[in-house]
């Protein structure tokens, strides 16, 4: 049985086909329109591949510069904290009022003053 399908497969397998001029002709337009086909095709492939790359190196100037951005800006808040403290130091306190330095200067001077004329009344 096996024997019977083998041959009968080898026997539709290698049947002869004939065909006419014009079949053969519209054939072996088909064959030329399907290689230029196929290479126009590689010829957008090899251009994908291009484009590929391309945009591989896009990604990774990006990631190089997303990490420099990252950097910059943790660098920059710590800038901020540093001018935070430091607006924290420089900050004048309350006993470096300068309205404070003249009124107690004033009250001295005064007290001085009004202390001298006494001495001098009584001594006279």
């Amino acid at each position: 049985m096996k024997w019977i399908l083998i041959i009968l497969i080898t026997a539709f397998c290698s049947a002869q086909v004939t065909l006419t001029e014009e079949e053969s002709k519209k054939i072996a337009i088909n064959v030329q329109n399907l290689q230029v086909e196929v290479d126009s095709l590689k010829n957008i492939v090899n251009l994908q591949n291009k484009l590929i790359y391309i945009h591989k190196e896009v990604i990774f100037s990006d990631s190089t510069l997303t990490v420099r951005l990252e950097e910059k800006i943790d660098v920059l808040e710590n800038d901020v904290k540093l001018f935070e403290k430091k607006t924290k130091l420089v900050k004048s306190s309350w006993y470096e009022n300068k309205w404070l330095y003249f009124t107690s200067g004033a009250i001295i001077s005064a007290a001085i003053t009004y202390t001298f004329n006494r001495i001098t009344n009584i001594l006279l």
